[in-house]
Parts: C-alpha cells; structure tokens; sequence
C-alpha cells in the first residue's frame, strides 16, 4: 500500500470527494438521477458560467495567484478544479495556515528545524513553534536596533519591535495583524499608541503577545498566536514571568516614542499605503505647471462674456 493509500486509509474524513456526496445523494441502484445532479451542482463550480467572458481571463488567473500565494501547485488542474480547490477546500483555513506550512517546508528542506521526524508534529501549534525557531536563527544584526529587548533569559524572551521588518520577523507563523505584509498600517496604529511586546519561549517557539495603549487609551491585552485575544491566566507562561511581564507594561512610552529619527521615517516608509504611493508617485510624475499669462486670462475672460482684466495702466487710482 502506497503512503497516499495508508493516509487516506488514515483519514477518511478527508477522503471524500463531491462525487461521493452526490452517491450518498442519489441513493438509487444504477444512480439514475446523478447526471441531473452534476448539472445542478456543476453550475456553481464551473466558472466559464459565473463569470462574463470579459471578466474571465483576469479572474482566473486572480484564482491562480491565490492558491500558488497559498503554496497549493496548479499544475495539471483545469480552471473549474481550480475555483473549486479556492473557493470550496481552502476557505475553510486562512492564508496564514497555509504560509506556516510552506514555511515549515522550506526550513526543513534548508535543514534550519531540529527535529526532523514529521511524526512527532501533533498539531499546527507544533510546526508554528517550530517555523518560530527556525526563523530566530535567521536574525540578522541589521534587526537589533530596529527592536528593544526588554527581557531575556535561557527561555524567554520579549521584544518590543520599532519596524514592520522586526514585527514581521519575530511575529512570524502568527496571526496578529501587526505582522500582515498587506496591511501594514495596523502595525503602525499599535507602534504609534501603545506599548507592543512580543513574548517568544525560545526552546518551543511558543508565542504570545501583548498590548497597553497610552495616551488615553485603555486597551490593555494578550493575545495567542491565533490572534485570539486571552486573559493572562490562559498564557502558557512560567509563574516568574508574570512580574517581569507588569514591570514592562508599566513604561510610559510607546514603541514610537522609543524610535529614533531614522526608525521613525522607516516605519513611515514601510507602512505607507499602497494607494498613497500610487498617489505621491502619481503627483511626482506631474510636470510643473506654467505660470498662467496676463493675455491668457483676459482671453478666458472674453470668452465668458466678462469684462477682460485691465492691464497695468488701465487700473484706476484709488478715490476717497
């Protein structure tokens, strides 16, 4: 028996496809009343019948992009199994499981991951943990003034990161939005109104973060590494980091306010929306008006049916 054999022997749960749905549908001996339902059924699959043909093209291709963003090949699938994969199997985990994944796969292949017995990952929080080690390695000197590390020993460490690059890297394989390379303004919102630290156990890469606004604002919060917001109690955290972590969130600066200069304009650069880059790159492009002639206006003028701009020796003098 092949290992795909054994697998789906294994997990039958995912051993189903939409044929047998519609078996279990149509319950008759010869299946008499299939045909009607791959009709039915097909209609919402196929795309040439979603989609108008002007639109088609750039779509699918749209459809491409999102499964090979997610890791998933395309090669030998036809546009309908496609839409079928993004739309019907992956909508049920998120683009940040799928990155994990790959970025589990690519650590393993570069042998930067210790353990490299597959059987011994239970579950996503396992290959999290070790994409978080792996990437830990791959810190560069070009990061350590872009973060504040406020605590560290042989298990734990916290940092506050000053850039979306520190963010992204110390937050990777998580869910926060402060680490989402598309929309990187949330990352700027925490960086600008509070105190953002990253708590990172070092020896099984479990992450937990945690935010106190400032300046008026009264959020003060933990979260896991899926992004769901939890209670200190629920933090799988050693009891003496507990004071550690209360001494952090007593500071009265915010990640900003702990940015120089230079990180500051960094951050403005890296979390510069994409339509205001189109915007500055748009009015960059402008040429420089002309200054508007004397003649110019008295002709706009005459063409309105106004009376034309008296020229310098035409102004009246000012009577009393």
């Amino acid at each position: 028996m092949s290992r795909l054999d054994e697998l789906k022997k294994q997990y039958p749960e995912l051993n189903v496809s939409f044929f047998d749905m519609m078996t279990r549908l149509d319950t008759t001996k010869t299946y008499k009343y299939l045909p009607l339902f791959c009709k039915i059924f097909s209609q919402r699959i196929n795309p040439k019948k979603l989609w108008h043909k002007d639109d088609y093209s750039l779509n699918i291709l749209e459809v491409q992009s999102n499964l090979m963003n997610k890791g998933i090949s395309t090669d030998g699938l036809n546009d309908g199994q496609m839409y079928y994969i993004l739309n019907f199997i992956t909508e049920h985990y998120n683009n940040d499981t799928y990155q994990t994944l790959k970025e589990f796969m690519d650590y393993m292949d570069k042998g930067q991951i210790d353990n490299k017995d597959i059987s011994n990952y239970k579950d996503l929080d396992d290959v999290r943990g070790a994409v978080t080690l792996a990437s830990m390695k791959e810190h560069t000197k070009g990061l350590e003034n872009q973060i504040i590390k406020e605590y560290e020993d042989e298990k734990w460490v916290a940092v506050r990161p000053l850039t979306f690059s520190a963010s992204a890297k110390y937050g990777s394989s998580t869910r926060w939005c402060t680490t989402y390379q598309r929309e990187k303004q949330y990352f700027e919102k925490y960086w600008r109104k509070g105190i953002l630290v990253y708590f990172i156990n070092k020896q099984s890469g479990y992450k937990f973060a945690g935010f106190k606004g400032l300046n008026g604002d009264a959020e003060f919060s933990f979260w896991n590494a899926e992004d769901q917001r939890i209670d200190y109690l629920d933090v799988n955290a050693d009891d003496y980091l507990f004071p550690i972590v209360r001494k952090i969130f007593q500071s009265e600066q915010t990640n900003k306010n702990l940015s120089s200069d230079e990180i500051q304009q960094q951050v403005h650069e890296e979390c510069l929306s994409a339509h205001e880059k189109m915007r500055i790159e748009f009015y960059a492009d402008q040429p420089e008006p002309e200054p508007i002639q004397e003649t110019e206006i008295r002709e706009l003028l005459n063409e309105m049916d106004l009376h034309p701009v008296p020229t310098t020796t035409e102004i009246p003098t000012m009577r009393a």
